[in-house]
């Protein structure tokens, strides 16, 4: 017989079955306090991986994290009626001219949710504007605006330089540019940029067309370096002495991306070294060839000297 309290029941069942691993393994009663903070730190694990993989579909999301379709998306609807994530649609050849398929990327609200690192920065921006504020004073608006480039300019420089002398001896000591790229991705997560890496081109015969993509799934100053490009060219340019190799920007948060990205050029490089180890060889080969040829030229002049030209009376006459 169907009762109110077996319905009470099922409910309860269903509820604890919500954030439930795809195993469907038991889980136990828990006080309302610790479902509240395991539903906290599913939440979380999901939003950093749409930090790490946007744009990520609910079934990739709930593949990765072991969750229930059902679980992903009560934590999907819930984060974008917040406005923490955005959906995009997308099509793409596979789909066809079909329904487009659902992709979640974190909206700028999630970015500033995520935290922001402005106050060490502040603090260095005010002691630099100290320092121009007097002549700007009596300066025109041109050359208050070329001091506020300078001053920003100068902060980018402080800022990254802070970074760049933490990191530079460590990533010195990794000689292959693939790791020493993943190294840079770990110590750029650890400091609240959500860094991970992408390896692009690896099953391409050409060498020269394998690199790796060093992203950052959070921009801790992405609101100053929207207002101020330097910013990101600054630190393209760590980046780039820290891993001792051009590298090239492909997109930033500050221009409206969902994620920065910064090509590495990992194939071209150990294309390149390849070719400086075959030209050394060559030269060596070279150089090694040249000097037995020396000491056997060397060796003739001196066991044989000049050559005797030996003439007969009647080839004397006809040369006088």
């Amino acid at each position: 017989m169907y009762s109110t309290a077996s319905e009470s029941a099922a409910a309860d069942a269903q509820s604890r079955d919500v954030d439930a691993p795809v195993s469907d393994a038991p889980v136990p009663d828990a006080p309302g306090e610790t479902i509240r903070d395991a539903e906290s730190t599913t939440r979380q694990r999901v939003l950093q991986l749409v930090v790490e993989e946007g744009p990520i579909s609910a079934a990739a999301l709930g593949s990765e994290l072991q969750l229930t379709a059902a679980a992903v998306r009560r934590h999907l609807d819930a984060m974008t009626e917040q406005g923490i994530l955005e959906v995009k649609n997308i099509t793409t050849r596979r789909r066809g001219a079909g329904r487009p398929s659902r992709r979640y990327v974190v909206s700028q609200r999630g970015q500033r949710t995520m935290g922001d690192d402005y106050l060490g920065l502040v603090k260095t921006a005010l002691s630099l504007l100290q320092d121009t504020s007097a002549g700007s004073l009596e300066a025109g608006a041109a050359a208050e605006d070329a001091s506020t480039q300078g001053a920003a300019a100068g902060l980018a420089r402080e800022y990254f330089a802070g970074f760049e002398q933490r990191w530079e001896q460590e990533l010195a000591e990794i000689v292959d540019l693939d790791q020493r790229t993943d190294r840079l991705s770990q110590l750029f997560n650890d400091e609240g940029f959500a860094g991970f890496t992408r390896l692009v081109g690896r099953d391409n015969p050409l060498l020269a067309m394998q690199s790796t993509q060093l992203c950052q799934g959070h921009c801790p100053i992405r609101e100053i370096a929207a207002a101020h490009p330097v910013f990101c060219e600054e630190e393209t340019d760590m980046i780039s002495r820290l891993l001792d190799v051009d590298v090239r920007r492909l997109s930033t948060q500050a221009a409206g991306a969902h994620v920065c990205t910064t090509h590495v050029p990992v194939g071209r490089e150990k294309l390149a070294a390849e070719q400086r180890e075959r030209a050394a060889a060559s030269a060596e080969a070279e150089l090694q060839i040249s000097a037995a040829a020396g000491a056997t030229h060397q060796s003739r002049k001196v066991s044989g000297g000049r050559r005797r030209i030996v003439i007969s009376p009647r080839q004397q006459e006809r040369l006088s």
